[in-house]
């Protein structure tokens, strides 16, 4: 009885794995990496350098803050007497992560309007690297 089944599954799974690699080699949408490529600006080594300078002070500034809110969140972990506690702590700890890397993109629009460098649009919440979450087809 079970070699019945064995080769309509085989040829069944090999049609599947056909279909999917089929799926991963070809591309149903070439605008998608269209603008990758005209994405691509040319910088002068001014603006270069002071992207540099402005990332690097950014990055230290961050990891100061970031470290300070840990402290910060482990001193509330440890005084937290029940659940709600610890909730509040995780909660805090979000609010001031999400400010600290508001600030640093808000700063980074700055900076790339000053030097007239052009910024990807944001995306709306829900829209990160796979999409909207739960799109309907648009008819």
């Amino acid at each position: 009885m079970q070699r019945l089944f064995l080769p309509p599954l085989a040829a069944g799974l090999a049609m599947l794995l056909q279909v999917d690699s089929g799926k991963a080699q070809t591309n149903p949408n070439p605008a998608v990496q269209a603008p990758a490529a005209a994405k691509e600006v040319k910088l002068s080594e001014s603006q270069k350098q002071e992207i540099f300078k402005s990332r690097h002070s950014w990055a230290l500034r961050d990891n100061a803050a970031q470290m300070a809110i840990l402290k910060d969140n482990e001193r509330c972990l440890k005084a937290a007497a029940d659940i709600e506690a610890l909730r509040r702590c995780r909660s805090e700890q979000r609010k001031e992560l999400r400010e600290v890397m508001q600030t640093t993109r808000s700063e980074t629009r700055a900076l790339a309007q000053r030097l007239g460098i052009p910024m990807a649009e944001e995306r709306g919440r829900g829209q990160g690297r796979g999409g909207k979450r739960n799109a309907k087809p648009q008819p």
